[in-house]
């Protein structure tokens, strides 16, 4: 087992072990009761695992100390809290999983998937897809995320221009929010037409792999970050951000897009799945329209990302915490979360009861967006490089790199770190 390697101070440790930490298994030994700690990082969800987390403990008994870290901490509170041995038992994981199996933080599930007799034909290809890593399943898929379009009708209307409609193109988009641009500046209007929130998924890495780049490759390359095609989707958003179609990067970086446009002020927006309840919760939802992305230059595939139960390798007691893990993963405990509009379950016979869950936007959008996906990019080491590409990406925005010089950059220091 490789050893697990953080720069985190031991004060840091000290602080993070009492939130992050295994302390559920100290007080549910004290009070003579078993109790299994659960980590996770969305305030949205919260709601959700507690009613099903109570639902566990009547059926079985076992306690859940449930643990609540906002994203903006979570990866550092659980790489101090692995690092110290005191992880949660169960806990939340992404895309990041390549980085937690080499360390030994994860207990791998396929075996326990075996034994129990579980058919992996209930879930998702795509989402096992991306939890296998070196031919082990490592975690429970939880759900799946895609992007798609979402546009105001209302806004729409009040100019006079189409709807975007399935199958549209790269340049229907460009089209209609010309269209847009041009009759809003005509009536004297201040919305935009169009938003996005510049982070990988919503927008640039969605456009890469539809451009047919591959940004890195599990064998150990960079693959196409530094070449002339990586540039193309980077190149894009600049033109329409010259062209008045999208805002400028100090909008975007000063209000989220999502932002803007629950405030009225877009008419079109890449937007997550994620982000379906606000949607839906929208004082204008009614008014929300959903399709899927436009096609560039090869599809309009959608980069498939989810949330995914793991196993602390770690953990005093494993078969309670396995027990947890596929009460999270069944059928009931899906269905409850897809009747609250929480994401995509990766339980395929819950995802019924996702679209009827909502009051007014219509999701089918996301359905038909999640066939047409591929699995998201991922690499054990892509943690490391994360904070440059956040870095050159922003400078490519701002205009102080050009895109071919940033990609130059953030190539090179991917290359390194794949070879060490």
């Amino acid at each position: 087992m490789k050893k697990l390697i953080f720069s985190i101070v031991l004060v840091v440790i000290i602080l993070v072990m009492p939130v992050f930490g295994g302390g559920g298994r100290q007080s549910g030994a004290a009070a003579g009761k078993k109790t299994v700690s659960f980590a996770l990082w969305d305030e949205v969800q919260y709601p959700v695992f507690e009613e099903i987390c109570k639902k566990f403990t009547q059926e079985t008994g076992i306690e859940v100390d449930l643990q609540l870290t906002p994203w903006s901490q979570y990866w550092t509170k659980l790489d101090a809290a692995a690092t110290a041995g005191n992880a949660a038992d169960v806990f939340w994981m992404n895309i990041f999983l390549p980085k937690y199996a080499d360390a030994g933080v994860i207990e791998p599930v396929d075996s326990y998937f075996t034994r129990d007799g579980l058919d992996k034909s209930a879930w998702s290809p795509a989402m096992l897809n991306l939890y296998t890593y070196k031919n082990r399943l490592y975690t429970m898929p939880k759900g799946m995320d895609v992007v798609v379009v979402a546009y105001n009708k209302a806004i729409f209307d009040k100019y006079g221009v189409s709807y975007p409609a399935e199958g549209w193109t790269w340049q229907d988009l460009e089209r209609i929010g010309a269209q847009l641009r041009d009759k809003i500046q005509a009536a004297g209007g201040s919305e935009y037409p169009l938003l996005m929130e510049l982070d990988p998924q919503p927008s640039y890495l969605q456009f890469w792999l539809q451009d047919g780049v591959v940004p890195y490759t599990a064998s150990g390359t960079s693959g196409n970050i530094g070449r002339p095609e990586a540039r193309k989707a980077f190149d894009d958003i600049l033109k329409l951000m010259d062209q008045r179609i999208l805002p400028n990067f100090t909008i975007l970086s000063d209000t989220k897009g999502t932002d803007l446009f629950l405030s009225g002020r877009g008419a079109m927006l890449y937007v997550g799945s994620w982000k379906s309840s606000v949607l839906d919760s929208a004082s204008f939802a009614s008014q929300i329209g959903l399709v899927p992305m436009p096609s560039r230059g090869v599809s309009n595939v959608c980069a498939l990302g989810g949330i995914s139960y793991a196993l602390n390798s770690r953990a005093a007691d494993k078969e309670s915490a396995w027990r947890l893990i596929k009460f999270l993963g069944d059928e009931t405990s899906n269905r409850l979360q897809a009747e609250a509009r929480i994401e995509i379950p990766a339980y395929l016979k819950a995802q019924p009861s996702y679209i009827p869950s909502f009051q007014n936007i219509d999701p089918t959008a996301f359905i038909k967006q999640s066939a047409v996906s591929t699995v998201y990019p991922s690499h054990p080491k892509m943690f490391d490089w994360d904070g440059l590409q956040t870095e050159l990406v922003t400078e490519i925005f701002n205009r102080t790199k050009s895109s071919g010089q940033a990609l130059q950059e953030l190539a090179a220091e991917v290359d390194a770190l794949m070879k060490q």
